[in-house]
């Protein structure tokens, strides 16, 4: 019983070396993962704009069926 936790975690040991090793992984400069360009000047003005949009439409949606609801026009 000892004998195979011994080879169980052994062999774990092995495994999780083998996946942590850098070597199969190609370099590549910063940002080159995002599915956008963080390097353009306006990307920040777009960023905000959108982060703003996505974050405000829900409170718009809420005033608007508030308002709706009221009866008022």
């Amino acid at each position: 019983m000892i004998l195979t936790a011994a080879r169980t975690s052994l062999r774990s040991r092995v495994l999780s070396q083998l996946a942590r090793g850098g070597d199969h992984h190609a370099p590549s400069p910063n940002g080159m993962h995002l599915p956008f360009n963080t390097q353009k000047p306006h990307f920040k003005y777009t960023y905000s704009a959108f982060m703003a949009l996505g974050m405000g439409l829900p409170f718009v949606a809420a005033w608007w069926q508030l308002r709706k609801g009221n009866g008022s026009s």
